[in-house]
């Protein structure tokens, strides 16, 4: 076996990894049980649970995304070079050969993502109260991240690089349950909690925007 097909192994070992983990956690998550409410409900549950995974998501919905609307942009553009990562992850696992225009938004999705990544990190370290808040977990996974970015985006100029970036690759899959990266499952899992409560409550969506 060459090393290269260890790599496609091992990628795909922690993938399944990374998936049995965060599904264990979920399901400890879940024995927790939620609190009974007694209260009769004042609106839609799903109506909630749609806005907090949909609009709600939006800039203009969020208070802190609103007052920080670079932080805002440069995250999102941080998430879509992940997303793109990944699925250029999935290529390099199966050995799918992208067509030349694909690559070339890959690469601009990848280069934009390394912009957003790096300028978080920097924040994180040069404003007060973000360092303030943050652990040595926060900057490992910002880093981790960012690597993964930068040795995807190589990766697409030079085959021989696809190494490095599988490397990088099964490390953050590896670290991603016990890290803050966990977010990636967490994040939609408090969404649907916090709508569906919300929402059953008639607060969301903000009844003076329903039309």
């Amino acid at each position: 076996m060459s090393l290269f097909a260890a790599l496609q192994l091992g990628l795909l070992v922690s993938m399944l990894f990374c998936v049995v983990v965060l599904t264990l956690k979920v399901l400890l998550a879940l024995r927790f049980g939620r609190k009974p409410t007694y209260a009769h409900p004042q609106g839609s549950s799903f109506a909630g649970v749609l806005y907090a995974l949909g609009q709600g998501m939006l800039p203009w919905e969020k208070e802190t995304a609103s007052k920080h609307i670079w932080t805002y942009m440069g995250g999102t553009l941080y998430h879509v070079g992940i997303m793109t990562a990944t699925l250029l992850l999935v290529s390099v696992l199966f050995s799918i050969s992208l067509p030349a225009k694909v690559l070339n938004l890959v690469r601009m999705s990848l280069v934009l993502g390394v912009v957003g990544g790096v300028g978080l990190l920097i924040k994180r370290i040069f404003q007060p109260h973000m360092r303030l808040l943050s652990d040595a977990d926060d900057y490992l996974a910002n880093i981790l991240v960012n690597l993964l970015l930068l040795s995807a985006l190589t990766a697409t100029f030079a085959e021989n690089l696809l190494v490095g970036f599988v490397a990088v690759a099964i490390i953050v899959f590896i670290y991603i349950p016990f890290g803050k990266i966990r977010h990636c499952v967490f994040f939609f899992y408090s969404r649907v909690l916090f709508g569906d409560f919300f929402g059953k409550r008639g607060v969301l969506p903000h009844p003076s925007r329903k039309t």
